[in-house]
């Protein structure tokens, strides 16, 4: 004798796929082969659970009904995923709803049995994007730190001062370090990578503008301060930077 599932009611709203509004209140009464909802308004349709394609998504249950895509949210969507047989989502939240529920033991609720034989769960295309790779963007941000620890060895013993008392060499050489350590940090996806090459194209930008300032002075030489170089590295470690961000905000 085949087990009878006991009704699993919930509340919720329904809206249509691509509606921006709030969608109407509905009440949700499931039980082992049917689905209803109920609106304030009267009984929006009851289908059966071999007829309806459910997939779980970010901003709720999308529902494929009579060729129409609905999408509902519940005020319990972890109990409204296994009550139908959903046991995976690619909402974050669910999934930790879920996993939650299985470990109070709903999952095994004699309300909540498998999921029927004769269900099919429709399964909707995900658009997904590759996360960029930070491995070019490292490699040239450590070239960059390359052509700035150049510039501090030329500049190293020179005379110029910039802004009348700091050493050039040291302010590329500082920047060479943070750069280095930054690209290698981005290498390996270290969270620190990206503020390490901030404060090392900061201090980089600092000698640059210093330098350039100086450049009425007669200790100041393109190639014999490092400006070259130095500037050459702080510009496409600035760029790279942004890169960077730009790829980690998409």
């Amino acid at each position: 004798m085949k087990e009878v599932m006991k009704s699993t009611d919930l509340k919720g709203t329904i809206r249509m796929a691509g509606d921006a509004d709030t969608g109407i209140r509905v009440e949700v009464h499931l039980d082992d082969e049917t689905m209803s909802l109920v609106s304030p308004y009267g009984e929006l349709g009851r289908w059966p659970l071999s007829g309806l394609g459910i997939s779980a998504r970010v901003d709720g249950f999308h529902i494929k009904v009579e060729g129409e895509e609905l999408v509902l949210s519940t005020n319990d969507d972890a109990r409204f995923a296994l009550a139908v047989g959903i046991r995976s989502s690619s909402s974050p939240r669910l999934v930790r709803q879920l996993a939650s529920a299985r470990d109070d033991g709903f999952d095994v609720d004699e309300r909540l049995a498998p999921r029927p034989p004769e269900f099919r769960q429709f399964d909707f295309p995900v658009e997904t994007r590759p996360e960029p790779s930070r491995v070019p963007v490292a490699i040239a941000i450590m070239a960059a730190a390359g052509a700035l620890f150049l510039a501090a060895v030329q500049a190293y013993g020179n005379p110029l001062r910039i802004f009348g008392a700091i050493p050039l060499w040291p302010l590329w050489f500082l920047s060479a370090v943070a750069l280095g350590v930054g690209g290698f940090a981005l290498f390996n996806q270290i969270g620190a990578g990206r503020r390490l090459v901030a404060g090392g194209a900061s201090i980089g930008l600092l000698a640059l503008i210093g330098s350039l300032s100086a450049m009425g002075s007669q200790d100041f030489s393109w190639l014999g301060d490092g400006v070259f170089l130095g500037g050459t590295g702080t510009v496409l470690a600035l760029l790279l930077w942004g890169v960077d961000l730009l790829n980690r905000s998409e």
